[in-house]
C-alpha cells in the first residue's frame, strides 16, 4: 500500500515538473522570434567566413559582392555587417533562416537599421521571405521603397502575412547593384 502511494506521488511530482511541448504562439499579441546575432556582435565565424547565424549569397556564379563585419560607425555596439559591390552581378544578400511551422495566418514584422553609400540601380532593401520546402511562396523586398544614394542610419520595417504551408521564414538585407549597404540591430516579431 505504501509502495503504491509513493509511486502515485512520484508520478504526480514528475507530471507537475514536465514542461509542455513547444508550440507556435497562440496569443494575438506580438511575439518575438529569436534571431541569432541580430547586431552582428558575435565574433564566431562560420567555415565560409559568414557571421554566426547568417549566410551570404549572390545572384550568379561570378563574385561581385564582398561581405564584411565592419567596426567603423555601427548603429549600436561595436559591429555591423557591410555589403560592398565590386562587380557586375545583380545582387548580394545576407539572410537568416528560421523555422516557421505553425505560423500560417500570422503577420511577420521584420525591422532593421540600414545605412548606405552611393547605392544605385535596385538599391538597398530589407528582405522577408516565406518558404515551403525551399521554394519561395511569398516575399517582401521593399520593391516600392528601396534605399538609394548615401544615407545615415535609419530604421526600416517590412511586413508579410505568412501563407499556409510555410515551413521557413528568411530575413535579411540585399544590395542590388552599385554601392555599399550596412545592416545592424535587426528584429523579427509575429502578430
Amino acid at each position: 500500500m505504501i509502495r503504491i502511494a509513493l509511486s502515485a506521488m512520484l508520478l504526480a511530482f514528475v507530471a507537475g515538473c514536465a514542461s509542455p511541448p513547444p508550440s507556435a504562439p497562440t496569443s494575438t499579441k506580438s511575439a518575438s522570434m529569436v534571431l541569432v546575432n541580430p547586431g552582428f556582435e558575435s565574433t564566431v565565424v562560420r567555415n565560409n567566413g559568414d557571421p554566426e547565424g547568417w549566410f551570404t549569397f549572390e545572384h550568379a556564379i561570378e563574385p561581385s559582392y564582398k561581405f564584411v563585419i565592419d567596426t567603423a560607425n555601427p548603429h549600436t555596439g561595436s559591429r555591423s555587417l557591410r555589403i560592398d559591390n565590386y562587380g557586375p552581378d545583380v545582387y548580394g544578400a545576407v539572410a537568416q533562416s528560421l523555422d516557421a511551422f505553425g505560423y500560417a495566418g500570422k503577420t511577420a514584422r521584420f525591422s532593421g537599421w540600414l545605412r548606405t553609400r552611393e547605392t544605385s540601380e535596385g538599391g538597398a532593401v530589407l528582405t522577408l521571405t516565406a518558404l515551403m520546402s525551399g521554394a519561395t511562396i511569398a516575399h517582401n523586398f521593399m520593391e516600392q521603397t528601396p534605399v538609394k544614394g548615401t544615407t545615415p542610419w535609419q530604421r526600416y520595417t517590412i511586413m508579410l502575412k505568412i501563407p499556409a504551408g510555410t515551413d521557413r521564414v528568411e530575413v535579411g538585407a540585399m544590395l542590388q547593384g552599385k554601392g555599399s549597404l550596412w545592416l545592424d540591430d535587426v528584429e523579427l516579431a509575429l502578430e
